[in-house]
């Protein structure tokens, strides 16, 4: 019995200490996991290292005269690492009096240095690794911060943690913005940005980071840190006088006619090299038109009368007419199968020459003529293969993805209608293709039949190294032959001349082109949103550059190609005319042209000025040195007097009188932010010239 108690006491002995140990582990892991938690956290924090990436800098994008149009600029984020090993207690004493003063002088302007102080202390005694200093810095915040007390030790010492990051800026703003394109983290990038991202966007680094706590992670500096490599930059064709002559025409325009959306594509006639690219869209806060979407490059619609040119050179190349022969129009109305079509206008005359019927853009005219030789037989092929011979069923290939698709029927296409599909084509209808397809065409005209591809790139670079180059590219060497391309050229100085265009003819200089009005909608009964347009070239005896004008939904006087789109084509014309040396010869009148263009400069950068006064050859007298000056009639000597505009970096500028693109460069790199009514020049400006500047919004009047 005595055995059976001895052994059931040692089993209750080993019981207990069971019992005792599982206790004393609960305890252990309470005390860990929820006591100690922190502790041990940090310290599992502390042996944690990570590579991380380094974002390098974007290549910049340039303007082919060598203007910055897209860049990075840096930005940091500064902390301190308070607990840092070398910065001991001594060091840490020895220097945070003086570091709370300048801290508190320039960076927590708003808190004594006092207060700055005693943060400082606490964030040491609690371990803090990731004290902020300051985020978004500059690059000048930045220097002046390290050479702060304590931190001008050295990163150890100092405990200094940079986190550089960039911003993509634009300093033209608005200008070719949709062309140039935006580089998204979150979102499709689009432009060039997009399309040359591979270039632009560099080799990207690799810092090794130790984590501290609390998701804070704060660079290990040693010898594995591998630098990123910084982006190519990018060299365009676009000329920004032209861009901003081309943006200030349109935008005028669309204000004018209260349209919904406009574009300008200016393009070189000899090279296909892009010039000035515009996109406008209304709709936006305050009014305004901005650059949202590229309509030039990927809207692919009916593009109306612009068309005709491609008819009549199609009739020409088969031999069918010449643009002596007639044509009954018939008052300008006929009908094609079960539809009537008419002319815009009713016309007194029956009959007249197929040139006359393209100046003055009958619809009838060109569809009867089209109709009787191509609709008859399977003669409706040899129409199509001349439009394939143009190129007009082809996307041009330009860089920026995204191109419309033109479509252009064939026979077999299920809607096409043997009576009516062929006289709507003749005259921009049942086919689309986009307003650069459009200008290509044209452009191929005035090179005398080459057609060249449309591009906006020509050069890739590394610093002065060039690392590709992109030379002008032919589409087609001859898209028709030279009789052809001789008569085509004649029915577009004819419209210039006699017809829809003659209420823009220049009397100092010839240009060539054909209006466009195309009906939108159509099918839509009570409908009445039409498309304005004008393309064409100048000047018209050697084409230097060709252009494209189209507005959308003009809603107040007017909404005719001729009355809406003509007018801006001949307002940039007249500037590219007045202040191109090359164009000279061809301007009858040259110095008054220019001297009506000069308000476009009457305010302004000196050497730009400058250089426009002593290319065209007008008499000045300069009066100052400086960057910025005003051209005034000089009352006494004659011609014109240069003289200085005052920017004072401590005071409001006066900026009346500057275009939109001097003015904001001028404000914004003085620290206001600038907002803008209206279109053209300054007009006007909210804060009065001489006011001190205290990172003020300034508002501009523009007209």
């Amino acid at each position: 019995m005595s055995k059976k108690k001895e052994l059931l006491r040692r089993a209750y002995v080993v019981l207990a200490m069971l019992v005792l140990v599982a206790i004393l582990l609960v305890g252990s892991t309470v005390r860990i996991s929820v006591i100690e938690r922190s502790t041990w956290t940090a310290k599992g924090d502390s042996t944690k290292l990570e590579f991380v990436d380094i974002e390098p800098d974007r290549g910049n994008i340039y303007s082919h005269d060598g203007r910055l149009l897209a860049t990075s600029v840096p930005f940091f984020d500064l902390h301190m690492d308070l607990n840092s090993e070398p910065m001991t207690d001594r060091i840490f004493v020895a220097h945070v009096d003086s570091l709370s003063i300048y801290l508190s002088q320039y960076v927590f302007k708003n808190e004594s240095a006092g207060n700055v102080r005693r943060r400082l202390v606490r964030s040491r005694k609690a371990g803090n690794r990731y004290f902020l200093i300051k985020k978004d810095a500059t690059y000048n915040e930045l220097t002046q911060v390290k050479n702060f007390p304590l931190i001008r030790l050295g990163k150890y010492k100092g405990g200094l943690i940079v986190e550089r990051k960039s911003r993509r800026l634009k300093p033209f703003k608005s200008l070719a913005s949709r062309t140039i394109g935006l580089d998204r983290e979150n979102a499709q990038s689009v432009g060039l940005e997009d399309t040359f991202d591979a270039f632009l966007r560099g080799a990207v680094g690799k810092r090794l980071m130790q984590r501290v706590g609390n998701g804070v992670w704060i660079p290990v500096h040693d010898l594995s840190e591998i630098q990123p490599e910084r982006g190519q930059d990018i060299v365009t064709n676009l000329d920004m006088r032209m861009q901003d002559i081309c943006q200030t025409a349109l935008q005028e325009a669309l204000i004018r006619h209260d349209a919904d959306f406009g574009l300008v594509v200016m393009m070189e006639v000899e090279t296909g090299a892009i010039r000035a690219m515009v996109n406008l869209d209304g709709g936006t806060s305050g009014g305004q038109y901005r650059e949202r979407y590229n309509h030039a490059v990927a809207d692919a619609t009916e593009p109306g009368s612009t068309f005709k040119l491609a008819s009549m050179m199609a009739l020409l190349e088969d031999g069918f007419v010449d643009i002596t022969d007639s044509v009954d129009i018939n008052h300008g109305r006929a009908k094609f199968g079960r539809r009537v079509m008419q002319d815009a206008h009713w016309r007194k005359e029956t009959t007249v020459s197929l040139q006359r019927a393209f100046e003055i853009s009958s619809n009838v005219g060109i569809a009867k003529v089209v109709d009787d030789y191509y609709g008859v037989g399977d003669n409706a092929g040899k129409f199509l293969k001349q439009l394939k011979r143009f190129g007009l069923h082809e996307k041009t290939g330009i860089e920026i993805r995204g191109e419309g698709a033109p479509e252009i029927k064939d026979t077999d296409h299920p809607k096409w209608n043997r009576h009516m599909t062929l006289p709507w084509m003749a005259h921009g209808y049942e086919l689309e293709v986009t307003p650069l397809q459009t200008l290509a065409f044209y452009n191929a005209v005035a090179n005398d039949g080459k057609k060249m591809k449309p591009f906006l790139v020509s050069t890739i670079k590394l610093g002065t190294k060039v690392i590709k180059e992109f030379n002008p590219q032919e589409l087609r060497s001859k898209i028709a032959s030279r009789s052809t391309i001789a008569k085509a050229k004649e029915l577009l100085e004819g419209v210039v001349e006699n017809g829809t265009g003659r209420n823009i003819k220049s009397s100092h200089y010839t240009f060539a082109g054909k209006s466009g009005t195309t009906k939108l909608e159509y099918w839509v009964k009570g409908q009445n949103k039409y498309q304005a347009s004008f393309v064409g070239y100048f000047p018209a005896e050697n084409p230097k550059y060709s252009c494209i004008v189209m507005v959308t939904n003009p809603k107040k006087d007017g909404y005719y190609g001729g009355t809406v789109a003509g007018p801006v084509f001949k307002e940039i014309a007249d500037r590219c005319m007045g202040t191109d040396v090359s164009l000279m010869a061809f301007n009858n009148n040259p110095k008054t042209d220019i001297l009506e263009t000069l308000p476009y400069f009457e305010v302004g950068y000196a050497p730009d000025l400058l250089k426009v006064l002593r290319e065209v050859d007008l008499e000045f007298v300069q009066k100052t040195t400086n960057d910025w000056v005003v051209t005034l009639p000089a009352e006494e000597e004659g011609g014109l007097v240069v003289k200085n505009r005052n920017i004072d970096p401590d005071l409001v500028p006066n900026v009346v009188g500057m275009g939109l693109r001097d003015a904001i460069f001028i404000l914004e790199n003085m620290g206001l932010k600038v907002k803008i009514n209206g279109s053209g020049k300054v007009k006007d400006q909210s804060l009065a010239p001489g006011t001190k500047l205290k990172n003020q919004k300034i508002l501009l009047y523009l007209g």
